[in-house]
């Protein structure tokens, strides 16, 4: 069979995901034939895509996540007005992605959280089944127990969701632990895709923490809790792209950028991990047995969601800030590792992705409420030369 990939690239773990299962797709003999990548300002398709992909890939502009320079937390209402200014460029990249999928002749659609391909469905409508992979999908499970947060953070997460998923046929829901279907809502959940890197790695016990931040403005509360602790070595990976590699903050913390091999092997041979929130890190972590410390990004619901399911699952604790690395130390001693649980959950990863993208083909095809067919067929008369 024949799959043409759409991917976020402003995640690390979406990207990561995809790379999982061009390799499940291609060891079961299919062929992932085109990707195309969502990327933000310009900043073009992500280096661990163009390294690890083997594919022709198409960048399009997608929606950007704002984050304040003074609070490190999630802008939500600059991201809102810069996007509702994009949206006309977000609705021509589906003219773009029509040419890519007509010359590809995709069997199956698979989507990494990428909101162009809920804009193409819109447009579009293509009758090709589609297959939507996130663990933001399980925020849509009746069952999924939510943290308390804000109910605009929430609705703003749950309308991302609900417009990648335009016209998905099957929703597969990413989570840490076994988890009921949802078929009338067509969501099935399923294990993490790890990369086959992670599956390969043989965990050490480890004396150095290890910490990743998606965003460089959090760096400084680690800097200052190592200021403060001397004899705690951490070993850090941040996006500081104008920083030196490495850069050593105090005697006993060093910065890296980020870099896939490095990481792994480092995440490999440390004690814990600090990390902000992202559900494919703390998987990785819990396949090596490494607890973890979650830093949700401040009124970044999505890593809310993960830490909060992810503590309840057993990875680690959730926290604030870096400034509480004491919580962690304090922690460390009582974690009762799920390692083994967790990679009995992994070892169905490969059977059940295979079983969904092949089957789908068989699903009645995904109906658009009446009002998105009839705006996207008048949006597409408006711009057409």
């Amino acid at each position: 069979m024949r799959f043409l990939f759409f991917i976020q690239g402003e995640g690390r773990g979406h990207q990561t995901q995809a790379l999982a299962l061009h390799g499940i797709l291609t060891r079961a003999g299919h062929e992932v034939v085109a990707a195309v990548v969502g990327t933000t300002d310009g900043r073009g398709i992500p280096t661990l895509l163009r390294e690890g992909l083997p594919v022709p890939m198409t960048e399009v502009p997608s929606p950007a996540l704002i984050y304040s320079k003074k609070t490190k937390a999630l802008a939500v209402r600059k991201t809102l007005r810069k996007n509702f200014v994009r949206i006309p460029a977000y609705w021509r990249a589906g003219e773009i992605i029509h040419a890519v999928v007509e010359n590809a002749r995709p069997d199956v659609l698979v989507n990494f959280y990428e909101v162009a391909c809920g804009v193409y469905h819109w447009l579009y409508r293509p009758q090709i089944p589609t297959v939507s992979i996130a663990h933001q999908y399980l925020m849509l499970h009746p069952e999924f127990r939510l943290p308390s947060t804000r109910w605009a953070h929430r609705r703003l997460v749950n309308l991302v969701t609900s417009l990648t998923g335009l016209g998905t046929t099957r929703r597969l829901a990413l989570s840490f632990y076994d988890f009921p279907d949802d078929e009338q809502a067509r969501i099935f959940v399923t294990p993490p895709l790890l990369r086959a890197e992670v599956l390969a790695l043989t965990p050490e016990p480890g004396e150095f923490l290890l910490a990743y931040m998606t965003h460089h403005r959090l760096a400084d509360d680690l800097i200052a809790w190592s200021q403060a602790h001397p004899d705690v070595s951490i070993v850090a990976f941040w996006d500081k792209k104008d920083a030196p590699d490495p850069f050593q903050a105090t005697p006993s913390l060093t910065f890296h950028q980020i870099h896939p091999a490095r990481y792994l092997d480092a995440m490999r041979r440390c004690r814990g991990l600090v990390s902000t929130a992202g559900f494919e890190s703390i998987g990785e972590a819990m396949f090596l047995g490494k607890p973890v410390m979650m830093l949700p990004v401040p009124r970044h619901f999505e890593q809310a969601c993960n830490a909060f399911d992810a503590e309840r699952a057993g990875a680690g604790l959730r926290a604030t800030s870096f400034l509480e690395l004491d919580r962690f130390f304090e922690y460390l001693p009582r974690h009762v590792s799920v390692q083994e649980q967790f990679r009995a959950w992994q070892a169905q990863t490969e059977a059940r992705f295979l079983h969904h993208l092949t089957d789908v083909v068989n699903d009645s095809p995904a109906q658009l409420p009446r009002l998105i067919r009839w705006s996207g067929r008048w949006l597409r008369k408006m711009w057409e030369p």
